[in-house]
């Protein structure tokens, strides 16, 4: 006799044997002892929690000759000829290979009969939403008035793409994801009747990676019962399917937590002679990254993370080595290479890459000095000294200006560029609107910008640049403001507030003083002003990119 896969061998046959859909299975078992029979029913959900097998049970129970409190008997001749697929009357069709109009059209010219042997002819249509636009048209007359003695079953994992007039004329039913408790516990049973011993941390683990599927989760264990051992565990899991331990990811995150690139270069390469699934270990990061993130911001993290307890305290540890911001951006980063892995050529040189740009990257350093800034932003806003300080600054510096005196003959011999630096910055027109520009930053939650941007100053270089000149020593609020994203989101705010286009360029104070930037300024505005005027002579487009 042919090898019969576990997944359909323990196929439930009752309504009882279906796991966690028991708001299903109430409403249904009382239609069929009520003999409330609708016309269409619509089963949606993800993948393996049910829909198909619960849509053959409720053929046999509605066509059963001796139903047993809404369950089929399985053992009368409808029954057992459905079971076997050798009656005529219950009809199954996979709409992703019969998705076209003469396909539903057959349906409809068939639906006319009366069914042969059983009370009524069933036609499961599975993966529904795969039909096309002309197929659901074809079928919406049929459904809406069907014979008395016709039953449609849809099943589908996205409701979504079914038209509003077909959801409309069926009564649905939502199945939900089966937990990692009742998978296990489904594991076990299925084990121990194969004689196998099922650990139950190996249990628990390919109940995690079946995602709230029941029938992968059995496809797991079936092929690790084909290794043929007695007794399976945690570790054989992992080795069937082609993943890395929890503790090599903590010491994966560990690493990039202390910046240790060739510890983690040397982490990869045991990743990739293990023979492991680069792919699987992206996407079991995101997961952890995940669980990290909700260390942070929850206060019962263990209702939430599918964990032992000491995994989340290493977890909760490991967290408090990230800000939520770089937890976030580290998720953003992996998730963005998930899906290129599949079709790259040298996925290893790609995952290499991004984790080497997460440890350079300024998300994920200096922790420390970040907290103790938006702290000590956080004691001024409430204080009020952020805004009383630019007002006691500035007439603090009024007050201290020297009078106006004949230079002595040791202020000649002054260095000329200390006089440059202070004519620059006395000549620059400051930005009325500075602090407006500010407080629309933070009121959009641009928190990191509106910090970066505390201590530095706005002058107006031309009709169209704004200057953003930082003190010495504030090259990383320099760098966190440079960024493409942080630029855009700038220029958008100053627009608001000032009422017309602007762009910004980032300059250090020393160079402002020094006369080098006014005087690159005025050589590059002239040398556009010449390209502009050549090109309309020539009447050519020119497309001048700024960087």
């Amino acid at each position: 006799m042919a090898y019969i896969a576990l997944y359909r061998k323990w196929r439930p046959a009752l309504f009882e044997d279906v796991v966690e859909q028991e708001h299903v299975v109430r409403t249904l078992k009382n239609s069929v002892t009520s003999e409330r029979i609708a016309h269409a029913y619509l089963f949606c959900g993800t993948r393996g929690t049910g829909k198909t097998t619960t849509a053959h049970i409720f053929s046999r129970a509605i066509n059963c000759l001796n139903p047993n409190d809404g369950d089929p008997c399985n053992q009368c001749e409808v029954c057992r000829d459905i079971l076997s697929g050798s009656i005529l009357d219950v009809i199954e069709i996979d709409a992703a290979s019969n998705n076209s109009v003469d396909n539903v059209r057959e349906i409809r010219d068939e639906v006319v009969y009366a069914p042969s042997r059983a009370k009524f002819k069933v036609y499961i249509i599975d993966e529904v939403h795969m039909l096309s636009s002309g197929a659901f048209n074809a079928l919406l007359k049929t459904l809406e008035e069907p014979p008395p003695h016709v039953v449609f079953i849809l099943a589908t994992t996205e409701p979504h793409k079914l038209p509003p007039t077909i959801l409309s004329r069926c009564q649905r039913f939502d199945f939900r994801r089966i937990t990692v408790d009742s998978i296990a516990k489904r594991l076990d049973m299925i084990s121990g009747s194969n004689g196998v011993v099922l650990s139950q941390e190996a249990a628990r683990l390919i109940a995690r990676l079946s995602d709230g599927a029941l029938r992968d989760a059995i496809s797991i264990l079936d092929q690790c019962i084909a290794t043929g051992k007695d007794e399976i565990s945690y570790e054989d899991v992992l080795s069937v399917v082609g993943i890395v331990k929890d503790t090599f990811i903590s010491d994966m995150v560990s690493a990039i937590a202390d910046n240790d690139i060739g510890r983690i270069l040397k982490m990869v390469d045991m990743l990739v002679m293990d023979g492991k699934d680069i792919t699987q270990f992206v996407s079991d990061m995101v997961l952890y990254y995940r669980n990290l993130l909700i260390c942070k911001i929850s206060l019962k993290p263990e209702e939430i993370i599918e964990a032992s307890k000491e995994t989340i305290e290493l977890m909760k540890e490991l967290g408090g080595r990230f800000s939520q911001e770089s937890i976030m951006s580290i998720i953003k980063e992996l998730s963005a290479i998930e899906s290129s892995l599949k079709w790259a050529t040298h996925p290893r040189v790609l995952l290499e890459m991004v984790l080497v740009k997460i440890c350079e990257s300024e998300a994920n350093v200096s922790f420390e000095g970040i907290l103790a800034r938006l702290a000590e932003l956080e004691r001024k806003i409430s204080s009020g000294e952020f805004a009383v300080k630019q007002d006691v600054n500035h007439t603090a510096k009024k007050e201290t200006l020297p009078k106006k005196e004949t230079p002595s003959s040791q202020e000649d011999q002054a260095p000329h560029k200390e006089k440059k630096g202070k004519s620059n910055l006395a000549n620059v027109k400051s930005i009325e609107q500075w602090a407006e520009v500010l407080n629309d930053l933070k009121g959009n939650g641009r928190m990191a910008l509106y910090t970066s941007l505390m201590d530095a100053k706005a002058v107006q270089l031309d009709h169209k640049f704004i200057g953003i000149i930082f003190k010495g020593g504030s090259s990383f609020n320099k760098m966190m403001v440079c960024k493409i994203e942080n630029m855009e989101a700038l220029e958008s705010a100053a627009s608001r507030v000032l009422g017309r286009e602007v762009k910004f360029k980032c300059l250090d104070e020393d160079s402002f003083e020094d006369g080098a930037v006014g005087g690159k300024a005025a050589e590059k505005d002239e040398l556009l002003e010449k390209a502009q005027d050549i090109a309309k002579r020539l009447n050519t487009p020119l497309n001048i990119i700024d960087e």
